[in-house]
């Protein structure tokens, strides 16, 4: 080693001469292959060694530093890289020498090092990798706490903040910079030097990469102790990009400024608190609280951070001494929005307390938080209400054992004996609601809630299906506690009711909290059966779709388990069933035993069991309040009673074809193999004895037949020509809609072909009759080329001819077999089996007869069998539309709208009002005519529109149904017939042009009149609206969305025609002052903030585009000016800002000429301009 050692002192030696051997040296200690190592060179080296080896090295860096400034000086292009290696050589020395367990550092070392931190920050732009090195070097410095390591620190820093910052960096940068924090305090900020620091500080504040590093929120923390001055640029750069924070990047400079304030101390704390924690609270309560991503909601969810760390010393107390300059004041504002967000802040804050002062001021205080709660429940403002019930329920959950009864008992009452029944607003309700579950959070709140909830069972029956979903909300809330039993709050009859009208979402919850108490889990069969007859007897509608979803709750092998018990009970009350219509027996029916024939022992022990669930709290039907108390279960006579009952056997009947129907995919699976072969065997077997019971009750026998569609053929070869007989013959046909279960378990069975045979035969009967109704009536119809029609004389008809069309037979037929065809068509197992079946399509020709008989029918009533059949004729047309690939030119359909517009569109135009309002009107005789043509334009554009939602159409067949709808909007009936022309969002564009021209000629007609008409076009403009901006907000591009493209356009128009009328017209300050198209159409569009940032968006883009010569040109700024002062409340100030610059670049660009020509214009166009912006600055 002595040898190497004396080898490679040589070398640093001559380094300055020969580079080479040093470079090889380096090469040397980072082979893997050879045993060289600086390490344990410097370990052998002695202190003398030391010195002089530094003072080598520190030569060789000093004459490679000056080659290297002697390049940069001359411009050399092309750089030696042997100079950036022997320094990078000389970084490998230096980092070995400081490794050691006791470094030697001689002054030479720290000269050389020194040079080294000099030129750091000057190669990046030569070697990263180098520079990187010598960053290392120097933080290693610092942690080794050698001496000189001061003078190393400054462009590290700024190296080590430039690397976090740029482009690739990653955490481990981060980390390296918190290492060297302390060196931070060396640097003087009041010196104008440090510019360039605090403005990369600033930045580091702000980036994502430091606030999703731990090392990176303490950093920032640390930084605002750096300098009292800087905490206040710090605090502005986060103030400005809160907006646009994330919740994730919130809560963490919520944890910044918490960990900044915890450890601030004299200058720097007041400092903290004075411009940063009171700046965001004030901002918090003047902030917008518009939008899901509102500024109030990002600054309260900042500021929570500090509640959650409310148990360290001194927060409340901070809280309460920040708040109080302003908070108590903006409770009373005028403006509900800054009230509603003062209370948030209030109740979040809650208890606000000071630590120096007695016990009576702080009861005081307490006492006015609590009066200002109940003030704050009792506020004109429904956001304000809104805001307070939350508010109050969260600190009754939360401090429920600390606040005294009297408070609690007054707050209760108010939120269920008034707000709960609050008219003026949904949303009021809803808090209510929502309130009462955050108040079950605390177990200690149940005894008392017990007595209070069943104040709020009427809201099950709100009209609002937000209050209804927030009730069951609450409900379900109730049924897991455990302490609580929900039936208490709302009787199960009042759940049925609601489950049998309400809507899917409402029916899902109700299920959901039923499911436990009629399908039990580990219920017997027995119990399983009384609740299952319980709910059929008490609601067979809700029983259908409670089955329906608990589909989704059971598992399959329950679900299996209990179809075979319903069939078993089925089967034993047809077997014992006597010669007496409608019973079961004289007897009665005997009940099956619990696990299905068991003896009677286990009933009585399946009885005691039920009992031990009653006294274990299960859910079951003791919830039922028909139930005598005491005794929960149904005796075995009484069920007996209840199974000789038509519509329990029925209802029976109808919920094993529900659940065995929800079950279809998952018994389709190969796992579930067994357990489909036993149903079906069951059901197989079955069958004949049902149906040869149940002959002559048809409701049963249609559920039969469901039952029987999912059986394989070899079961129902007995069924089928009974059901091919029953579809064809009228008078064997099930009435209703019960023949939709005979072409169920037809098309199940394989007799697709034979379906439509017989409807293809109705269908042609029908016909026939209705032709042969004509010819006895007087008239005949002759046919001729192209499927056109001649007709004779005609006669007067009787009216059983008139209304049926026919013969007896086929008035039944016909109509009967478009009603099978129109189920058909709707059902998707159906029609997915038919559209394949032999002469299927061929209908749709048999079908397209009807055009031409409508329209030359006689004048007297046109039968209804033939406005069926053109329905019918579309659908099946849409349907072939829908299995083509190529869907550009449906000549069906066009020639559907071409025959509308030459033979029915004229008779639209020979009435000023639809043939149905004049027949209310009782106005002449009934216009037959008009009022077939009216039904069947009607239906088609319905049909139409559906076209366009599920997508069936391109651009240009879409163009072509917009052009039909505008030529029937064109006329008398056109009003009418506008919610017709909204069936398609894009379509709906096209037409909105002619549908606002319409709106506005009735306008200026009777209010009454045209109240009429926009109360049908009301809803349908607000679906387009709102259907406008989720696509645009979906959009990945800011393109147009025609819908708004047009109403701009149409309110802009029918603003300058205001102006024309009178051209001093003053400046609108809200929508009513407009005109009352123009009101009504606005109040609709901007409703809420996105809808009217969208229409300002178009409304810029419009004026941008249509450069029209003065005066025009000024008419149509002045009246944008005028729509954006009325809708000035309505959107952001600075959206609706973007719309007035085209009307400042109109101005700035024209000519002396044009100014002096139109000055009478152009002046008060500037001040008008000028008055609207400061208007929309100031909003």
């Amino acid at each position: 080693m002595s040898t190497k050692r004396q080898e490679v002192v040589c070398v640093v030696e001559k380094a300055v001469e020969s580079p080479q051997d040093f470079l090889n040296v380096i090469r040397k200690h980072e082979s893997k292959t050879d045993s060289f190592d600086l390490q344990e060179f410097f370990q052998s080296l002695s202190k003398k060694q030391h010195e002089d080896l530094w003072k080598h090295l520190g030569e060789l860096t000093k004459a490679t530093i000056e080659k290297l400034a002697a390049a940069f000086s001359e411009e050399i292009l092309q750089l030696d890289n042997t100079l950036l290696h022997i320094l990078s050589g000389v970084v490998s020395f230096a980092r070995c020498a400081i490794d050691q367990d006791t470094p030697v550092v001689p002054h030479s070392f720290t000269e050389a090092v020194q040079q080294l931190h000099d030129i750091l920050l000057e190669l990046s732009e030569l070697d990263g990798y180098l520079q990187n090195t010598i960053s290392l070097l120097c933080e290693k410095w610092w942690s080794k706490d050698v001496e000189g390591k001061n003078e190393l620190m400054p462009n590290t820093l700024s190296y080590l903040v430039a690397r976090t910052l740029s482009t690739g960096a990653k955490q481990v940068d981060v980390k390296r910079l918190w290492a060297v924090r302390q060196a931070f305090l060396l640097l003087d900020f009041d010196d104008p030097s440090a510019g360039i620091m605090k403005s990369m500080l600033l930045s580091c504040c702000v980036h994502p990469l430091y606030l999703r590093c731990d090392q990176g929120r303490k950093l920032i923390s640390f930084m605002f102790g750096l300098h009292p001055g800087f905490v206040g640029d710090l605090h502005q750069s986060i103030k400005r990009v809160i907006p646009y924070c994330s919740r994730a990047h919130l809560k963490a400079y919520g944890e910044i400024y918490f960990r900044s304030w915890r450890f601030a101390s004299g200058p720097y704390l007041k400092e903290i608190e004075d411009t940063c924690l009171q700046d965001l609270m004030y901002c918090a309560v003047h902030s917008s609280r518009h939008g899901s991503k509102s500024l109030f909601s990002a600054l309260r969810l900042l500021l929570g951070q500090f509640q959650l760390q409310r148990n360290h010393k001194g927060v409340t107390e901070m809280f309460t001494r920040l708040y109080k300059p302003f908070l108590w004041r903006s409770l009373k504002v005028a403006n509900a929005y800054v009230r509603a967000n003062a209370a948030a802040l209030l109740f979040d804050g809650f208890p606000l307390c000071e630590s120096d002062v007695g016990k009576e001021e702080a009861d005081e205080l307490l006492q006015r938080q609590f009066d200002t709660m109940r003030d704050l429940l009792q506020d004109s403002g429904v956001v304000v209400r809104v805001t307070a019930i939350l508010g109050v329920c969260k600190v009754l959950s939360t401090y429920w054992e600390m606040i005294p009864a009297i408070v609690i008992k007054t707050f209760l009452q108010e939120l269920v004996e008034n707000l709960a029944w609050d008219t003026a607003s949904v949303d009021v309700r809803v808090a209510v609601m929502q309130g009462l579950c955050v108040v079950l959070e605390n177990r200690m709140s149940h005894h008392l809630m017990k007595r209070i909830l069943p104040l709020v069972q009427p809201r099950i029956h709100d009209t609002s299906e937000k209050v209804r979903l927030a009730f069951l909300d609450l409900l379900l809330v109730v049924k897991g506690l455990g302490t609580i039993k929900f039936w208490s709050i709302c009787p199960v009859e009042h759940l049925l009711a609601r489950m049998e009208l309400d809507s899917v979402p409402v029916v899902k919850r109700i299920a959901a909290l039923l499911v436990e108490s009629f399908q039990p889990s580990q219920a017997s069969n027995l119990k399983q059966l009384e609740n299952c007859i319980a709910l059929i007897e008490a609601n067979p509608n809700a029983a259908r779709r409670f089955y329906h979803l608990a589909v989704g709750h059971l598992s399959l092998d329950s679900i299996v388990h209990f179809i075979l018990n319903l069939l078993e009970v089925v089967v034993d009350c047809a077997k014992q069933s006597g010669e007496e219509t409608g019973g079961c027996g004289e007897g009665g029916a005997s009940v099956p035993q619990a696990n299905g024939g068991v003896d009677e022992g286990v009933v009585s022990e399946e009885a005691m069991d039920l009992e031990e669930d009653i006294e274990t709290g299960q859910d079951d039907l003791s919830c039922w309040s028909g139930a005598a108390e005491g005794d929960h279960s149904v005796s075995q006579e009484e069920l007996g009673m209840k199974l000789r009952n038509k519509t329990i056997i029925t209802g029976l009947l109808e919920t094993m074809v529900i659940l065995w129907e929800g079950s279809r995919e998952n018994l389709q699976q190969s796992k579930a193999k067994a357990l489909r072969g036993s149903l079906v065997e069951a059901v197989g077997r079955s069958l004949p004895i049902l149906f040869d019971r149940f002959k002559g009750e048809e409701s049963a026998r249609s559920a039969l037949y469901l039952l029987s569609s999912h059986l394989p053929k070899k079961h129902i070869t007995f069924l089928t020509k009974d059901a091919l007989t029953s579809l064809s013959s009228p008078t064997k046909t099930p009435g209703g809609q019960d023949y939709g279960s005979l072409l169920v378990a037809l098309i199940s069975w394989g007799q697709r072909d034979q379906v439509v045979k017989i409807i293809g035969s109705m269908v042609a009967q029908g016909f026939a009759e209705l032709k042969k109704g004509e010819e006895v009536g007087g008239g005949h119809v002759v046919a001729v080329k192209n499927g056109g029609r001649k007709r004779g004389g005609l006669g007067k008809r009787s009216k059983s001819k008139e209304q049926t069309g026919g013969g007896e037979e086929g008035s039944v037929q016909g109509p009967l077999a478009l009603d099978m065809l129109s189920w058909v068509m709707a059902h998707p197992y159906c029609m997915g089996e038919l559209k394949h079946a032999k002469q299927f399509w061929e209908l749709s020709s048999t079908l397209k007869e009807s055009m031409a008989l409508i329209t030359h029918w006689s004048d007297q009533a046109t039968p209804p069998f033939l406005t069926k059949a053109f329905t019918c004729h579309m659908k099946m047309e849409m349907h072939r539309l829908a299995d083509t690939e190529d869907r550009s030119s449906p000549q069906a359909i066009y020639d559907i709208m071409d025959w509308c517009v030459a033979s029915l569109v004229p008779l639209l135009k020979e009435s000023r009002m639809t043939p149905k309002a004049k027949r209310r009107e009782g106005q002449g005789c009934p216009d037959h005519k008009g009022e077939v043509a009216y039904d069947v334009v009607e239906r088609t554009m319905t049909l139409l529109g559906d076209m366009v939602m599920v997508g069936m159409t391109g651009a240009g067949v879409e163009m072509k149904i917009a052009a039909f709808c505008d030529v029937v909007m064109a006329t008398a009936a056109g009003p009418a017939l506008i919610p017709m022309a909204f069936g398609g969002l894009r379509p709906a564009a096209i037409v909105m042009k002619r549908t606002l021209a319409v709106l506005q000629g009735m306008s200026l007609g009777t209010e009454d009149t045209f109240g009429k008409v926009w109360s049908q076009v009301r809803p349908c403009l607000v679906a387009a609206v709102v259907m406008g901006v989720r696509l645009h907000s979906l959009s990945l591009s800011s393109q147009e969305v025609p819908v708004f493209a047009a109403l701009v356009e149409g309110v802009v128009q029918a603003t300058v025609g205001r102006l024309r009328e009178n051209p001093e017209a003053d400046v609108p300050s809200c929508l009513e002052d407009l005109p009352l198209f123009v009101t009504s159409v606005l109040g609709q569009t901007c409703k809420s903030k996105p809808s009217t940032d969208l229409f300002a968006s178009h409304l810029c883009e419009y004026l941008s585009q249509h450069t029209l010569q003065p005066p025009d040109s000024f008419l149509t700024h002045q009246a944008s000016l005028h729509i954006l002062m009325a809708i000035s409340k309505c959107g952001s100030g600075e959206e609706l800002l973007r719309c007035v610059r085209p009307t400042v670049k109109m101005l700035q660009g024209l000519t002396a000429d044009q100014r002096e020509r139109w000055s009478g214009v152009v002046k008060p166009l500037y001040s008008l301009s000028d008055h609207v912006q400061e208007a929309l600055m100031s909003v």
